[in-house]
């Protein structure tokens, strides 16, 4: 039972190390295209085409849909976007209503068209006057500060909006904002996840990285099998995880990796493709899904593994006290 039990403490070992680099890459890859701004983006655009569903047919004049520029001009906002023209990836939903009235104002940042169907969608939604309904709100808001300063801005924000803009607008935002973002973050983790298996198919692939094989040498070798058991265990009373923390700790299980020959990178196209002729491809497929997993899964598997290793080891040791006892 240990020894099966070593075995997969000493995969959770190689697939932490892995998927620590698997998590970098997946972050670099959605901070590179933005992926949270732009499903945000796609949330809000849908928001819009609930709120007045003649938004969907109107093109803006760069052939973009009104919505979209209507959305792209709220993310970019300096109040949403951190970094100058990139998508915005947090909005609240008292942030959103302000700003759609903001932007039916003749100083906002729109397209012509754009601003004039948005304009159009106020009327249509109750507010005829999206300029002097921003200023009632920012009027009333200060209002209930100075009476009132231990309210929450958002408490206090949501009262003033609908204080001063009650209308169907206002209605049909606060009733769809949280089924949207909702939506939002399901199209996100399922990006996220398939940007995850691409990433752990790429590390698989360039590493030649076989779980089959893996599995195969640690059963096969008993000193190995220790030796991993050894070092996660003084890794994982590390009293923190934090960036830093984490980072030691990856460095530490890739020099332990390669000290053991498990991952060593190829020094040249030529070697690469010689290792494949010893390389399963099926168990290369296996490890690049074990890796999609990620690093949170397998710090949790590796550390409840060696728990119940420890109560199972304090097991056998009673049983063979008991066995040497009676003979």
């Amino acid at each position: 039972m240990l020894k099966s039990l070593d075995v997969l403490i000493g995969l959770a070992v190689i697939m932490l190390a892995l998927s620590m680099g698997v998590t970098m890459l997946t972050q670099f890859a959605t901070a590179l295209v933005n992926s949270r701004g732009r499903h945000l983006k796609r949330g809000i655009v849908d928001l819009l085409n609930q709120i007045d569903p003649a938004l969907a047919k109107k093109a803006a004049a760069a052939g973009a849909s009104v919505a979209d520029r209507i959305a792209g001009a709220v993310l970019t906002h300096p109040l949403i976007s951190a970094t100058g023209r990139r998508l915005g990836t947090v909005v609240h939903r008292e942030e959103l209503t302000r700003l759609l009235l903001y932007l039916a104002d003749d100083s906002a940042d729109l397209e012509a068209g754009a601003k004039a169907e948005l304009r159009q969608m106020l009327v249509r939604n109750g507010i005829p006057d999206p300029a002097g309904t921003l200023k009632k709100i920012r009027d009333t808001s200060m209002k209930l500060e100075a009476q009132n300063p231990a309210l929450a801005v958002h408490v206090r924000q949501t009262m003033a909006i609908l204080q001063e803009a009650s209308s169907d607008f206002v209605a049909k935002i606060n009733n769809s904002f949280d089924q949207s973002i909702d939506r939002v973050s399901q199209r996100f983790t399922a990006h996220t996840r398939a940007i995850t298996f691409v990433a752990g198919l790429l590390i698989a692939v360039a590493l030649q990285i076989d779980t089959i094989g893996l599995v195969n040498r640690l059963s096969a070798d008993d000193m190995l099998r220790q030796a991993f058991v050894t070092t996660a265990a003084q890794q994982t009373k590390l009293p923190d995880t934090t960036e830093a923390t984490t980072g030691a700790l990856d460095r530490q299980y890739m020099s332990f990796l390669a000290e053991n020959g498990l991952i060593t990178a190829p020094r040249s196209p030529d070697e690469w493709m010689k290792r494949w002729s010893q390389t399963n491809a099926l168990g290369v497929l296996v490890t690049s899904l074990l890796l999609s997993l990620g690093a949170p899964f397998w710090y949790g598997a590796l550390s409840n593994l060696l728990q119940l290793r420890s109560v199972l080891a304090v097991k056998d040791d009673d049983q063979r006290k008991s066995r040497q006892q009676t003979a």
